[in-house]
């Protein structure tokens, strides 16, 4: 059933590709936008992108994309590095590792931290950073412990919203509803940042947990809450990073330049990054194959053979296992929760049997198999593979079994109907699955899952949204039914995405409630060391993959598209990006070195 299903419905020929070059390659040299010189383009660096970023501003940007761009402004109070072997992450200031770093450790130099050092209480609640006192906004302020104090009341403020209230969890304060900054976030002196809990918290909680990316004070504290995520000031970032902003074209182009007064650790080496906006696939492969563009993520990969064969000077590098596809159900009604702030099962999703049934009608080993082939690995949670140390390689896939489907359906009280579409009570089961234009993968797998469905009696109609469109619908709880994607961070801490705290939780989409989940992610994180929480990591596997708040689809081992005369690009699990600041870019031989 497989096979024929997934010959039925395949849409995509790469062979059309082939066909598409020359008339890309005359569409791109006779409408360039970006206006490169031959020499220019020898020191501009060109990424193109599905979607444009929704804020360069880390307290309220909630898109990969913002996080590439902002992780190259804003500075960073210490750097991670990830280890391969254990999938273990470490934390690092300029003179100090929470634990030595392993052989096969993946991370940037200890220089582009701006903690020199920090000390735990022996009680566990407390944490002294001591800060360099050599580094500056752009405008030539200095960064002090006082910006930090200034952004986490930012980022803890209810007005704005920010995606990342939960890392503040711990804070003095937070147990009885409102974090109390004035107790929580202690300030001596410019070099000298202190951090208080309620609690007794781990280490290693607690480094992930205060070091998030801070903002300069002195520009944003005039701007009132109410105003911060309008503010003019979001589309003028003062950073300290490698790169600075020089341009932002909405929905066109971004442009960064190399920031020269950076000492953390050093001005990126490509002295123009240019992020561009192309929601098309096939215009997005074009352009990497013209020239036009450096870089494409997300290469498709039975388009790896015609694309490095008509262009020898390209590479196709893949990284994972980070991201993951699902189908998102809204488990809660969610008109009544807006109108009510109160919980009610939502009338399709709203039972785990439903979804349990939805997960085993769809044949995610055939989109997989369509799609991505070796580069994709079916998904039971959103703990990774990758991280070892938690992963429970004892879950077994939902198996894609229709009749299945159908009996827990039916012991639910959905039966066919005279068009043959399963009611109950009279509501007919039907909905509208959306996703962000412009994803061939999500393209792909949204027709499978429409036809799945389909055959058991289930109308799933399909719509794609403009990508900034699609995302602002998604985290205002506007859409019962979708498609999306997930990276997943390398520290263990999904209260973020599954806390039953809705106004707190920003990231949890379906409005899944569930106070074990809450539970097992606290005792966790009240471990001194990560490896002591995995038996909490292993129920809490357990708990999603039978509740299945979400249809988790398959991991995927992205695939980038890179021009060769990008010399020094090391893609891990760390992302595409993560050490952008050391490339080079080669010289063209049209232009004398």
């Amino acid at each position: 059933m497989t096979k024929k299903s997934n010959n039925r419905i395949r849409p995509f020929l790469p062979l059309l590709l082939l066909a598409l070059v020359t008339l890309l390659t005359a569409c791109s040299k006779s409408n360039r936008k970006d206006g490169l010189s031959a020499s220019a383009k020898d020191s501009t660096l060109v990424i193109s992108m599905l979607a444009d970023a929704d804020y360069i501003n880390p307290v309220i940007g909630a898109s990969v994309t913002s996080a590439n761009i902002t992780g190259l402004i804003y500075p960073t109070l210490l750097q991670n590095e990830f280890d391969p072997e254990t999938g273990l992450l470490n934390y690092v200031a300029m003179e100090k590792k929470l634990r030595p770093s392993s052989p096969k450790a993946i991370g940037r130099s200890p220089k582009s931290a701006l903690a020199r050092s920090w000390t735990m209480a022996p009680d566990h609640l407390s944490i002294t950073y001591i800060l360099r006192n050599d580094a500056k906004w752009d405008d030539g302020h200095p960064i002090t412990s006082h910006d930090f104090k200034f952004a986490y009341r930012m980022y803890g403020n209810p007005v704005i919203a920010s995606p990342r209230q939960q890392a503040l969890a711990e804070l003095v304060g937070a147990d009885r509803g409102q974090v109390d900054f004035d107790k929580a976030i202690e300030t001596p002196d410019d070099t000298t940042l202190i951090f208080r809990f309620f609690k007794p918290v781990p280490e290693y909680i607690a480094l992930a947990h205060t070091s998030m990316t801070p903002i300069p004070e002195h520009i944003w504290k005039e701007v009132k809450p109410q105003e911060f995520r309008e503010s003019k000031l979001n589309q003028k970032p003062i950073g300290a990073g490698t790169y600075r902003l020089q341009a932002w074209n909405k929905q066109q182009d971004l442009i960064l330049t190399s920031n020269k007064s950076c000492i953390l650790p050093k001005p990126g080496n490509i002295k123009r990054i240019m992020f561009r906006v192309v929601p098309d696939y096939t215009v997005r492969l074009g352009q990497l194959q013209t020239g036009d563009v450096d870089v494409v993520e997300n290469i498709k990969p039975e388009d790896f053979v015609s694309l490095t064969k008509t262009n020898s000077s390209i590479d196709v590098k893949a990284i994972g296992l980070k991201v993951y596809d699902y189908v998102g159900w809204m488990n809660i009604d969610q008109d009544y929760f807006h109108k009510t702030g109160k919980f009610r099962p939502h009338p399709l999703f709203g039972s785990a049997a439903v979804r349990l049934a939805l997960t085993h009608a769809i044949d995610r080993q055939a989109i997989i198999d369509g799609f991505l082939g070796d580069y994709g690995v079916l998904c039971n949670t959103d703990i990774s593979p990758s991280l070892k140390w938690a992963y429970d390689d004892t879950i077994k896939p939902h198996a894609f079994d229709q009749s299945l489907a159908v009996k827990l359906l039916e012991k639910e009280g959905w039966l066919p109907g005279a068009d043959g579409i399963r009611q109950k009570n009279g509501k007919r089961f039907s909905f509208t699955l959306y996703s962000n234009a412009g994803n061939p993968r999500r393209n792909y797998a949204c027709v499978v899952i429409q036809q799945n469905l389909k055959e058991i009696g289930i109308d799933c109609k399909i719509e794609f949204q403009e990508s900034n469109v699609f995302f602002e619908n998604l985290h205002n709880r506007k859409i019962d039914a979708w498609m999306a994607g997930w990276s997943i961070g390398l520290e263990i801490d999904p209260m973020d995405v599954w806390g039953s705290d809705l106004e707190k939780s920003r990231f949890n989409f379906p409005g899944y409630i569930n106070p074990r989940i809450d539970q097992l992610c606290n005792l966790a994180k009240s471990k001194m060391r990560p490896e002591e929480a995995r038996s909490y990591w292993i129920e809490y596997q357990k708990i999603l993959h039978n509740d299945q708040p979400i249809t988790f689809l398959y991991w995927i081992k992205e695939t980038q598209g890179f021009n060769k005369r990008i010399q020094g690009a090391e893609l891990n699990i760390a992302g595409t990006f993560y050490n952008i600041d050391d490339w080079t870019l080669k010289p063209s031989p049209r232009v004398a070195p």
